[in-house]
């Protein structure tokens, strides 16, 4: 009997590929970012600079894995101007 399941598809080896495509992947290049898989769920967490990075992390794992479903809870930071002076003394 000869086992045909590689392991290749196994929840951290997918988790693994996600992550070595955001940080190669020149639209993303991010380290910061976290994935988790939960069935055929793949949930990307943390925080981007920008809208268009936000849809960089959506088009690059739809790309990689088109057969789960994403679960993009990325957010954008706030970059905008700091809303009180501060006080330098």
């Amino acid at each position: 009997m000869t086992d045909t399941n590689s392991g290749a598809d196994q929840p951290q080896y997918v988790v693994a590929r996600v992550r070595d495509a955001l940080v190669h992947d020149e639209r993303v290049a991010a380290l910061d970012i976290d994935i988790r898989i939960v069935g055929n769920g793949i949930f990307v967490t943390g925080a981007v600079a920008t809208p268009a990075r936000r849809r960089a992390v959506e088009e690059v794992v739809n790309e990689l894995l088109p057969d789960y479903t994403l679960h993009n809870q990325l957010r954008v930071l706030d970059q905008g101007p700091p809303e009180t002076a501060e006080e330098v003394t």
